[in-house]
């Protein structure tokens, strides 16, 4: 991962739903589907606009159907 040290936590986990979305070939719309949510919270996710709560990011790591192990991961 090339982030800097300085960017935002919120950033780093939007990158990591972004990526993975990308990776498991999902369009913003299928994830939106999956979370029932509107298109332009997952556009805020993505770009490090929203605070998500532990909760939250569980449910997403589920949509996304990766691990918690995938997540922690993304932070090295």
């Amino acid at each position: 991962m090339n982030l800097k040290k300085e960017h935002s936590l919120r950033l780093i986990i939007g990158h990591f739903v972004k990526r993975n979305r990308i990776k498991k070939r999902l369009t913003q719309q299928q994830l939106v589907d999956r979370l029932k949510v509107d298109r332009q919270y997952v556009w805020k996710i993505e770009n490090g606009k929203i605070n998500l709560t532990t909760d939250y990011i569980e449910k997403i790591i589920t949509s996304l159907k990766c691990t918690k192990k995938d997540f922690f991961d993304h932070f090295k």
